[in-house]
């Protein structure tokens, strides 16, 4: 065994014993299952991940007793499996945070909803994070007044800001506006926006999906 292999397998004992100290309510259960799914340079992410589950999971009691039951099971081993295996692959903090609420609420059910589960871990892993904001975008409530849309344009206009189609624009912006056009298309490929009249607006299963990923405190009574 190469000096290199030993660094590799230290490396993911140290991890895995971290993981246990910096989660202890799920760190035990999760540990094991680290060093065969993950690569070792994206181990940093995978931490991460398990830190915001720890905080999604810890939150109340019976939420932990359900997910130390739901461990135990096949249907949920494979959802943890599938979280860890996109939290590797995830960068932004964002990104991680969204998914642990995802794989938490899906595991702190008093009965696992596999299939329901599986389904919005799979429409996740294919979402690129405009589109999830673009989903969000498509979600508030236009009775509200314009303060929702205002705020969420604020905190991301590279993604949210409108851009102008008109003919003879320079190639950049012919590019971007291509590229958001193509959000889009992806969220209605996927079944999570439909159009009526003009305008887009979302889908039943794409609530269902932000109710597993926003934070929010109603998924809870929902459960």
């Amino acid at each position: 065994m190469t000096s290199l292999e030993l660094t590799g397998q230290d490396r993911l004992v140290s991890v895995a014993k971290g993981v246990v100290g910096a989660c202890p309510f799920i760190g035990p259960l999760t540990a094991e299952a680290i060093g065969y799914l993950i690569p070792n340079q994206r181990l940093d992410r995978v931490v991460e991940f398990l830190r915001n589950l720890e905080a999604e999971v810890s939150r109340l009691d019976d939420r932990l007793e359900n997910f130390t039951k739901n461990m135990t099971e096949s249907d949920g081993l494979d959802l943890m499996e599938e979280g860890l295996t996109q939290a590797a692959r995830s960068v932004s903090p964002e990104r991680k945070e969204r998914l642990a609420r995802l794989v938490g609420r899906s595991l702190t059910r008093n009965e696992i909803k596999y299939q329901e589960s599986r389904k919005l871990l799979n429409l996740y892993r294919d979402l690129t994070d405009p589109e999830i904001l673009w989903l969000i975008y498509f979600s508030l409530n236009p009775v509200l007044g314009a303060r929702p849309h205002q705020d969420l344009f604020k905190k991301h206009p590279e993604v949210l800001m409108p851009i102008s189609r008109e003919m003879n624009a320079p190639q950049e912006q012919i590019d971007r506006a291509a590229l958001q056009d193509s959000y889009k298309n992806t969220l209605m490929r996927f079944g999570l926006i439909e159009i009526k009249g003009k305008s887009h607006q979302i889908t039943s299963l794409g609530r269902l999906l932000l109710r597993y990923i926003q934070e929010s405190e109603s998924f809870e009574e929902k459960s």
